[in-house]
């Protein structure tokens, strides 16, 4: 049974996910893109990713991973910055 792992800001976002997960052999379903591209895309409503439960640890296990790279990205660019 495919269950919600995250809401995403955007059609964009939820693809890019979505094709990394995919990358990993976790199939994916996107709800709600069609929806988010009539208005354009900009976020106005949520798109959802579900995963089927048996995949749901390690797709979450990913989102953690891909979390803390983007905080060191962005902790390292402030020290660049200074």
């Amino acid at each position: 049974m495919f269950k919600k792992l995250v809401t995403c800001n955007n059609a964009i976002e939820a693809e890019f996910l979505k094709g990394a997960l995919e990358d990993m052999d976790i199939p994916c379903i996107i709800q709600g893109e069609v929806t988010s591209l009539m208005y354009g895309g900009i976020g106005a409503l949520p798109v959802v990713l579900l995963v089927d439960d048996k995949d749901m640890q390690r797709a979450k296990s990913f989102l953690s991973e891909r979390d803390s790279a983007q905080e060191e990205a962005g902790a390292l660019q402030e020290d660049a910055g200074d």
